[in-house]
């Protein structure tokens, strides 16, 4: 209730737009659910982007970091997942399971059990000004706006820096390190969702990739994110894996094929929501 003088004003709030948390036990009893997270994994695996053959106990990596005096992280992997567009009708193509394996950025140790240091590469993402200025330039004649996704974009970068291992979770263990192991940990070979330095690892990989196919960036500190291809007169805009791309018809395959050169990319298409 909002009391306005001696009027009473009766407000209903409630969430829209939202990603539904599921649990563990929907997700046992829900295919789909478990299905998403399948899809994650298998995707991640197939990546590589966890070392199995580095396979060790972390007692045995953390005394060798000690005695050699280097730095080493560890931390635990995990699965969550959402369902998208939960509070559309069953029937909606939008309305679907999303599974997602993260790092726990949260809580992660050195080889002390200390609380670890990050470099905290700060990422820049681009803001709302600069995705309108993308749809204000394609709204002359003759031009366009486009949009497409980077594929699991953060695991297109590489982890950089301190060595840094994890813990997979115990269903996801391969049978043959049932009963092997106690702790056993994995390198870490990509920039994974949830690491703190992986938005950052990601932004430097997607500019040195735009840049060396013909991209400008007309003001990093002004508009960062924003990127400008004289030849084919494109104007793009990236948030963190949504790409916005807008110019003249003909030079817009150019441009997506230049940037999927590079960059791991779905199929373009009219922009839609971004």
């Amino acid at each position: 209730k909002i009391h306005a003088g001696n009027k009473v004003s009766r407000h209903i709030v409630s969430n829209s737009l939202v990603a539904r948390p599921v649990n563990r036990k929907e997700i046992k009893s829900n295919p789909k659910a478990q299905e998403a997270l399948d899809i994650e994994w298998n995707k991640l695996v197939k990546k590589t982007a966890w070392l199995y053959d580095t396979v060790s106990e972390w007692h045995d990596i953390s005394q060798k970091a000690k005695k050699s005096g280097n730095k080493v992280h560890v931390g635990k992997v995990f699965e969550i997942c959402v369902e998208k567009g939960s509070e559309l009708p069953i029937t909606s193509k939008l309305r679907k399971f999303k599974g997602r394996t993260v790092f726990q950025g949260n809580n992660v140790r050195d080889e002390n059990a200390d609380v670890a240091l990050f470099a905290e590469l700060g990422s820049a993402p681009a803001t709302m000004e600069a995705g309108k200025a993308v749809d204000a330039y394609g709204s002359q004649p003759g031009y366009t706006v486009e949009q497409n996704d980077g594929v699991q974009a953060y695991t297109q970068a590489l982890m950089k820096g301190t060595d840094t291992w994890v813990e997979l979770p115990p269903d996801r263990w391969p049978k043959a390190w049932v009963g092997k192991y106690k702790r056993p940990v994995v390198k870490l070979r990509i920039a994974l969702y949830g690491h703190p330095d992986s938005g950052g690892l990601w932004e430097i990989h997607c500019e040195t990739q735009l840049l060396a196919v013909g991209f400008i960036m007309p003001d990093p500190e002004g508009w960062p994110s924003v990127f400008y291809h004289h030849e084919l007169r494109l104007l793009m805009v990236v948030y963190v894996d949504d790409f916005k791309m807008s110019g003249p018809k003909e030079s817009m395959k150019k441009g997506w094929d230049l940037v999927a050169s590079r960059i791991d990319m779905d199929t373009p298409g009219v922009v839609s929501r971004y």
